[in-house]
């Protein structure tokens, strides 16, 4: 099969962001005495601690858009005051963090999120959990290394972590995390995705990561030592979309398709750079009369409504609004869009995951919505609205733990959608272990099938 590639390449540094925000430096704890202290080491005292708890419950319900959207004021006054009680006396930092998320995770917003204050995660540089994994058939599969040696190989199912079945830490995770409606798909991915880092707030760092895993594929299994990654080779990961990755397009000529992928929409302060992207995209798709478009949208958590627009109006059958109503810089976006010029009226293919988050569900909701295309993969790890918003982060005083919050609602115009559902596909695909074992892309091979027949 014969693929032509086309490559933007896009070399900057986005400066400011919402997660890598959540991760710059704040203040040190108030009491002085601590600070020569390793901050995970800390213990804090039932008074401090009992401040913070109240500072993070009134700026909630002073500033959250929509606080009792998915949880009812009386749910979640009951599991305020049960969190408030349950606070004790030399609590260690990452103590009282575990009592803020079951709060945090109710309210049913995935740009709601407390973070560890920057000083975690510095003086525990070097000792964060190395292995990326992915969540498989109920499996714990090893994907890959933050170190640049492998010390598991990919495919390994990992039973248990310091003597503990890895499972159980997944379910903990999963249940602590929040996301738009609660959305189990969106949690699932940024458990995959964050392990390391929610490890860390959870348990802290301990003096080893001792790991049973059974061999791909394999009912072996061993037990080894791993020596832990450091804070910045995580970061590279985790923290991709940031670093504005490379835009490109493939020609599959064979298929008479084309292969488009947008793996974010963060490119804040270089739109340009994406809408230029975009047009030269549609003038080859134009130009050469290709009949089929695979966008695929796999990863993508969002980003910025000034790169999203642009992507629709190519899609679009007629002009049609994309906002519900005028939202700031945004306003205009709530009048029809115009439809461009050498607009793609072809077959389309929609690769989703549940990482769709954000602006990339505001874009795929219209897309579905209108029946603009068909869906191919899992559901998605959003709808049609988020709360997000400027100034929308405090931190707590004593233990300068981050609060993130979204304190402004902004929906697509997508009337009757339930926002409690995600995109569904309308060809839905399962990853089985053995897929990946072979290595096999089932999402992109399911779509290049459909084009086929």
């Amino acid at each position: 099969m014969k693929f032509i590639v086309i490559t933007i390449l896009l070399f900057f540094h986005h400066m400011v962001t919402q997660d890598t925000a959540k991760i710059r430096t704040t203040g040190s704890v108030k009491n002085s005495s601590q600070k020569t202290e390793k901050i995970n080491k800390v213990r804090f005292s039932k008074q401090a601690l009992k401040e913070d708890f109240l500072q993070m419950r009134q700026t909630l319900e002073q500033n959250h858009a929509a606080l009792y959207e998915y949880t009812s004021k009386k749910v979640m006054d009951s599991l305020m005051e049960r969190s408030y009680g349950l606070i004790r006396d030399s609590m260690f930092l990452n103590e009282f963090f575990v009592s803020l998320t079951p709060i945090v995770a109710k309210i049913g917003c995935g740009h709601t999120t407390a973070w560890m204050p920057m000083n975690y995660w510095n003086q525990n540089a070097n000792n964060l959990f190395p292995l990326q994994i992915r969540l498989i058939d109920n499996l714990v599969v090893v994907a890959g290394n933050y170190a640049e040696y492998e010390q598991v190989p990919r495919g390994s199912v990992l039973l248990e972590i310091n003597g503990r079945p890895v499972q159980e830490i997944i379910q903990e995770m999963k249940a602590n995390y929040p996301a738009d409606a609660m959305n189990t798909y969106f949690i699932q991915k940024a458990v995959e995705r964050r392990f390391p880092m929610i490890y860390a707030r959870r348990f802290g760092f301990p003096e080893e990561y001792r790991v049973l895993y059974a061999l791909p594929g394999r009912k072996t299994s061993e037990t080894q030592v791993l020596i832990p990654a450091n804070n910045e080779a995580v970061r590279s990961v985790v923290f991709k979309n940031f670093n504005t990755p490379e835009l490109r397009m493939t020609l599959i000529e064979e298929k008479d398709a084309a292969l488009m992928r947008i793996e974010t929409f963060i490119y804040y302060d270089r739109v340009p750079y994406f809408t230029n992207f975009i047009d030269s995209c549609f003038n080859v798709i134009h130009e050469k009369r290709i009949k089929n478009l695979i966008l695929d949208l796999r990863g993508n958590d969002g980003g910025d409504p000034f790169c999203a627009v642009p992507l629709f109006s190519y899609l679009e059958p007629e002009p049609l609004p994309y906002f519900e109503e005028p939202y700031g810089k945004y306003s205009e976006f709530a009048r029809p869009i115009i439809r461009a010029e050498k607009a793609f009226d072809g077959n389309l293919l929609i690769i989703l995951d549940g990482r769709c988050f954000s602006t990339n569900g505001h874009f795929c909701a219209l897309l579905k919505h209108h029946k603009i295309g068909r869906f191919v993969g899992t559901p998605s790890g959003a709808t049609y609205k988020c709360n997000a918003g400027k100034n929308t982060n405090v931190v707590l005083e004593n233990t300068g733990i981050m609060l993130y919050f979204g304190r402004s609602t902004y929906a697509v115009a997508v009337d009757g959608m339930d926002k409690r559902e995600p995109i569904l596909p309308d060809i839905p695909v399962h990853e089985t272990y053995r897929d990946f074992l072979e290595g096999k892309d089932l999402f992109l091979n399911t779509a290049l099938k459909l084009i086929s027949e």
